[in-house]
């Protein structure tokens, strides 16, 4: 295990929980849909007496902010190459507010799923850059720690979501949902005011050859550092954004997406997109969506469904304070993939014999000990995947390709997501109990993938991680005595090794 001291100045920490509230709107509009749909005042308005395929519609109301996802996935590297990272942050959270108003709004069926879709959309936007912005602030000693404060903030704001909707649950008539999805936008405006103070990328300011920005942006984050961690922090980003640009012969936006899946560049590409896959594949997304089923296939009614499902938000929040100070930066990034894999699949195999024994809800015991193993579950997730999923996805990449590979992995996930939510519902209807056993074969077979394929990154800077990938660096210290002697010319080209 590796001892890490964190060393990230209060300004540095400001600038991390502002990027991070979006952490917040992630979770709240991702958690909120569980609750609402759990609301019999929600069900009575959408779907009136006489309404045909109930269950597809519903399915379509969840999967339609999946399928937004995958959308705003799509056009993520474009914007975070063209606007920067700060204003794509801005965009995407503007348009959070936007699709969360018409589900407020909403008076049917159709507009609620525009509402899902348009906020989709932005999360879409908003998701990957939260761990690329911050993991481009970061210093590498620190850099998971620094991620598992977004990923602590997704899960504060599924919490805040659960309890939401159990607050709301007192109210009457309509009130109940509509409150409750109203809830989505206040963070969203936060962040988007807070937003206006934060410092652009230094990484994407020397991508885009913006020295004099690059220089403050630098020394307004690291504001405590001495002479020698500026130097050496600008000669080696500068000296290996210049390396990795001349070595492309295209710089178009179609030929970075090509680039991506090109033979140099598969590996990380394959990787990322396997990561982020655990995310849905582990049955994390059905269990947070559709635990009224859960609970109600355990014997749980009323209120006590919603009750139960804000209890069970404290323990993503409990889990990725165990991440943050026992396992990011601390434990090697494969240990906690694959040993969390297996973990998650032990937890997963308990449930589905609880289930099958006690889902009839006739003993009251064996109900609430299933409950206590899915708060488990839930509590184990965020320990080993919550924050580490983007963080891996974000650093394994070079900086002209970190906004179109992160987002990339983040649509194939949601891509999963979307066939997921649809047949999630159906699934659990056909054969309850056994279809655990389909999130357990997952998770035995991803962390065989990641014990054998995945690349170590911990502790290794944005720029010498292209290194554990077999290709050229910048041999740093020669580069930074070039620096203080004075030779540009011999920076600019970068010592490679």
């Amino acid at each position: 295990m590796v001892a890490v001291k964190m060393k990230a100045t209060w300004r540095l920490l400001s600038y991390i929980f502002t990027i991070s509230l979006g952490g917040a709107v992630v979770g709240i509009d991702l958690g909120i849909i569980a609750t609402t749909l759990a609301q019999d005042a929600f069900s009575n308005y959408m779907f009136p007496p006489g309404t045909k395929n109930v269950t597809s519609l519903t399915g379509a109301i969840v999967s339609m902010g999946s399928a937004g996802n995958a959308i705003g996935c799509l056009i993520n590297g474009l914007l975070l190459e063209k606007l920067g990272r700060r204003k794509t942050l801005l965009v995407s959270t503007f348009f959070t507010i936007v699709g969360s108003a018409f589900q407020t709004a909403a008076n049917g069926v159709p507009l609620m799923i525009v509402g899902r879709f348009v906020a989709g959309v932005a999360l879409g936007i908003l998701n990957p850059t939260m761990p690329i912005y911050i993991s481009e602030l970061a210093r590498p000693e620190e850099r998971a720690r620094l991620c598992g404060i977004f990923g602590l903030m997704i899960a504060i704001g599924f919490c805040l979501a659960n309890w939401i909707g159990y607050a709301c649950s007192f109210a009457s008539g309509d009130v109940t949902w509509r409150l409750a999805l109203g809830m989505q936008i206040p963070t969203a405006v936060l962040l988007m005011a807070l937003s206006m103070f934060l410092p652009e990328s230094p990484r994407w300011l020397a991508q885009k050859e913006r020295y004099e920005e690059f220089d403050a942006s630098l020394k307004r984050i690291y504001e405590d550092e001495d002479e020698e961690f500026f130097v050496r922090s600008q000669v080696e980003i500068r000296a290996q954004i210049q390396l990795e640009g001349a070595q492309r012969s295209n710089i178009t936006v179609g030929h970075a997406l090509i680039e991506i899946f090109n033979r140099k560049n598969i590996r990380r590409t394959a990787m990322a997109i396997m990561v982020m896959q655990v995310g849905i594949l582990s049955g994390s997304l059905a269990i947070q969506n559709y635990q009224s089923i859960l609970y109600g296939s355990l014997g749980f009614k009323g209120r006590q469904v919603i009750l139960i499902s804000g209890c069970y938000g404290f323990m993503g929040i409990v889990g990725q304070i165990i991440n943050f100070y026992g396992v990011s930066d601390r434990w090697p990034r494969v240990r906690t993939m694959w040993l969390g894999c297996l973990i998650l699949a032990a937890m997963l195999s308990i449930l589905m014999a609880l289930s099958r024994y006690y889902g009839d809800g006739k003993d009251m015991a064996g109900a609430r000990a299933g409950v206590a193993f899915i708060f488990l579950y839930s509590a184990l997730y965020a320990v080993f995947f919550n924050s580490t999923l983007y963080t891996i996805a974000a650093e394994t990449f070079p900086q002209h390709l970190r906004g179109y590979g992160t987002s990339i992995a983040a649509l194939c996930q949601n891509i999963t997501a979307i066939w997921m939510g649809q047949v999630t519902p159906f699934a659990f209807d056909a054969i309850h109990w056994k279809y655990y056993a389909v999130f357990i074969g997952c998770l035995v077979v991803l962390s065989a993938f990641y014990g054998v394929f995945l690349t170590e990154t911990n502790q290794l800077s944005l720029e010498s991680i292209a290194g554990a990938f077999g290709d050229e660096t910048v041999a740093v210290d020669k580069a930074v005595a070039h620096a203080q002697q004075g030779d540009e010319k011999s920076v600019a080209e970068g010592e490679r090794v």
